[in-house]
């Protein structure tokens, strides 16, 4: 099934204690863990890359093309990354956000 969404900054007054300012999202990317993925990258205005270093992922997502990063987590967990390409004015202000859960949460998760 394809998944797609948007998925925005959370504001730093909306930022909960113990959150992570300017990196957490509203609606993080759902990922199973122990399953081979694909996920597939594209944009409708400029060049974007998209990058989440604590799994060692980098990808950019370019107007008219579709690039496809493989993805095979290990664990669960939450991981955060931004935009690492100077796409705009706010740039500095596109987090991106992974929560890698068990294959049954994800099934519930994509049937919800």
């Amino acid at each position: 099934k394809a998944v797609s969404f948007d998925s925005y900054m959370v504001g730093s007054a909306d930022t909960i204690s113990g959150g992570y300012r300017l990196l957490e999202v509203d609606n993080r990317c759902v990922f199973p863990y122990g399953v081979d993925g694909r996920i597939l990258v594209s944009s409708a205005d400029v060049i974007h890359a998209w990058a989440l270093p604590s799994i060692g992922v980098k990808v950019d997502a370019v107007p008219g093309r579709i690039n496809q990063l493989g993805v095979h987590l290990m664990a669960s967990g939450v991981m955060f990354g931004q935009c690492s390409e100077i796409c705009g004015v706010n740039h500095s202000f596109m987090p991106v956000g992974l929560e890698s859960v068990s294959p049954e949460v994800f099934y519930s998760w994509l049937v919800d």
